[in-house]
């Protein structure tokens, strides 16, 4: 049975970007060859209108298409054998974070060339090998400090042996210099309050000189957890009075009134690198209900490029206040959001509306 028309939007979608998320989900045929794939495949992306989606590879094969002898979508276990083999893959690197992890001993040990198993492993993990490689040494690196190890000995433990791994760029890596991470907030007394709002909890915390996080979610715990794990050692308490008030209702305000609400001049108390300072000021200079490409802000900072531009987007504790929401990718897709991209989508929205009204 074909997917009916109008619908085909987001099926289209993946077939572009070859999102593996959608392989057991439709096939999609090409009428030019009459052979049908999984969104996944590697072969070359068809023209958009020679394409129609089915929900099952029976339902393609029976409307006269055949299938891909590259992706085989007519075969359970080909897509879960390669999912099986990048588990192992995380799993061997997760071991070995002391050993280089050169692209060719990977492939090697997994059978694979060093090409297809980069390209293999970033389909399915969405980075590279080495992307990866690199943000489990840094996670358990902060595991380390936080457990009150020194920073040297945090650094051998992640599997490097030298500390200029972590001192040459240090804030990069954690933010702020390793030493003040390892003291997570010592010193700090810190507000919190937790609202609900038209797109779950909302979380606002700060300090006496400013808020130093907002957040959303679906779950209290899950919030208040993540807040507790990056100042761990401060004095954190729940409270819903004073300044703290004060800026939760205009935050709550601009979430779910019908006017137009501006948050950039709430004040903050944030760590931030050189860069990450330079791309949080662009993205509070994106009028309200507009964006902005990760590649158009950083040709104004003529800086590091879009990937830089996105990392710096990914570290903002202040979410709405800093609106890294308006930044989005090139091709005019949303790009990634730490309080996922329903989210993400329905607060541009709403933007455009209270500006309408």
């Amino acid at each position: 049975m074909e997917i009916i028309e109008g619908s085909n939007e987001d099926l289209w979608k993946a077939v572009r970007t070859r999102d593996y998320r959608y392989d057991n989900s439709f096939v999609f045929g090409v009428k030019s060859t009459m052979i049908y794939c999984r969104p996944s495949c590697p072969a070359r992306i068809p023209p958009r209108d020679h394409t129609v989606y089915f929900l099952t590879a029976r339902s393609a094969e029976e409307s006269g298409f055949r299938a891909c002898k590259r992706c085989r979508p007519n075969d359970e276990s080909f897509v879960t054998l390669r999912r099986k083999r990048i588990e192992d893959a995380c799993a061997y690197m997760n071991q070995n974070l002391n050993n280089k992890l050169s692209l060719s001993e990977l492939g090697k040990h997994f059978g694979m060339s060093p090409f297809h198993f980069q390209r293999t492993f970033k389909r399915f993990v969405g980075i590279t090998p080495r992307q990866y490689a690199e943000a489990t040494r840094v996670r358990k690196m902060k595991i380390v400090l936080r457990n009150g190890d020194s920073v040297r000995r945090a650094i051998y433990k992640s599997g490097r042996n030298s500390t200029a791994w972590l001192y040459s760029k240090p804030y990069a890596k954690l933010g702020m210099h390793p030493s003040s991470y390892k003291n997570r907030g010592e010193g700090l007394e810190i507000k919190y309050t937790i609202k609900n709002c038209r797109l779950g909890k909302l979380l606002v915390a700060g300090t006496e000189k400013g808020i130093c996080a907002v957040s959303m979610g679906d779950s209290e715990k899950i919030l208040e957890a993540f807040l507790m794990s990056e100042y761990r050692y401060a004095k954190i308490q729940r409270q819903q009075s004073g300044e703290l008030a004060v800026w939760t209702k205009r935050i709550l305000r601009y979430l779910d009134g019908d006017e137009v609400v501006l948050l950039e001049d709430l004040p903050l108390d944030i760590r931030a690198t050189s860069f990450q300072y330079r791309v949080w000021r662009e993205l509070q200079s994106i009028p309200y209900g507009a964006t902005r490409s990760y590649f158009e802000i950083a040709q104004r900072l003529s800086s590091k490029g879009s990937r830089a531009v996105g990392s710096a987007c990914a570290r903002n504790p202040v979410s709405l206040v800093i609106p890294c929401h308006r930044a989005i990718r090139r091709d005019g897709s949303l790009g990634g959001y730490g309080s996922g991209l329903d989210r993400k989508a329905s607060i541009l929205r709403r933007e455009k509306q209270n500006l309408e009204r």
